[in-house]
């Protein structure tokens, strides 16, 4: 009998522990000197600097983009459970370059290495203050393709891009706004962006046809969710009305964890999964058998 319990012991022990380890996320902490700048994991932007956010064990690109400072990128390995501290020297340039933008149509938004900058009603849009390096240049309309492209800026001078898209017919296209603005929109738990101001329009191109669902939070509202179904061709507008929060009961909005929110700093410390039921009747059979003589 007595060389059955070490066996119990250690199953129960395998059992607890193995899938608190599985279940552990790990942290990335950025710091930067001079502090500030937008931090951005694995090319999406996730948080201003100083912050910490909540990433899957492995490796992550972590770039950080700073006015007036030349941009600052590493790979850095995030083990379960664990902090991964990162800080950032960033490097001072004498003077800064700018872009200028013009669309073949209206009402186009500029991203700049995957941050929203502008949106061009007609004409051109002069994006300034750049630092003098390659940027990529990326302009989305919905219903059409993204036009795409790199660009050296120098400093002291703006450096033309002329857009010319084409329609896209084998994706959907969809056009989100809220009322009031300022709403962190998600597409299937996928990070979008913040609604504009005024009636202007937060978009989305290259959408999968089929059922998606958007996800909009503004701190002090209720979540707003919709689920629609988008055809390929087709371009949907959806403009959200927020509802308060009852000020008794009302509390920061919480944001889907698959997708961290560019207003999240320090995200939640992870949770150990509670020791399996079948852990606690293994357990119950070991006290039984001790019992016995």
């Amino acid at each position: 009998m007595k060389k059955i319990i070490p066996f119990l012991i250690i199953l129960i022990a395998t059992i607890c522990i193995a899938p608190v380890l599985a279940d552990e996320a790990g942290y990335i902490s950025v710091t930067t000197n001079p502090t500030g700048g937008q931090v951005y994991i694995d090319n999406k932007y996730v948080m201003d600097s100083p912050g910490t956010a909540m990433v899957q064990p492995g490796g992550h690109l972590v770039t950080i983009q700073s006015s007036e400072y030349f941009p600052w990128s590493d790979m850095v390995y995030v083990n379960s459970g664990e902090t991964t501290y990162v800080d950032a020297v960033m490097h001072f340039y004498k003077s800064p370059g700018s872009i200028g933008v013009t669309s073949t149509m209206p009402e186009v938004d500029v991203y700049i290495d995957d941050m929203y900058y502008a949106s061009v009603k007609s004409g051109t849009v002069t994006i300034p203050n750049l630092s003098p390096t390659t940027h990529e240049v990326r302009v989305v309309k919905a219903g059409y393709h993204d036009f795409v492209t790199s660009v050296e800026v120098i400093s002291d001078k703006i450096v033309g891009v002329y857009s010319d898209q084409t329609k896209d017919t084998r994706l959907a296209g969809i056009r989100v706004g809220s009322d009031p603005a300022g709403a962190v929109v998600f597409l299937d738990n996928d990070y979008i962006g913040t609604t504009p101001s005024g009636n202007d329009w937060l978009q989305i191109s290259e959408v999968l046809p089929g059922t998606r669902t958007l996800s909009f939070y503004k701190d002090g509202y209720e979540v707003y969710e919709v689920s629609n179904v988008y055809k390929a061709g087709d371009v949907t507008d959806v403009r959200a009305k927020l509802v308060l929060i009852p000020v008794e009961t009302a509390t920061a909005t919480e944001l889907p964890t698959k997708t961290a929110s560019p207003t999240e700093t320090v995200p939640p410390a992870p949770t150990k999964s509670p020791a399996p039921i079948a852990a606690l009747v293994i357990l119950g059979a070991a006290a039984v058998l001790l019992r016995r003589p």
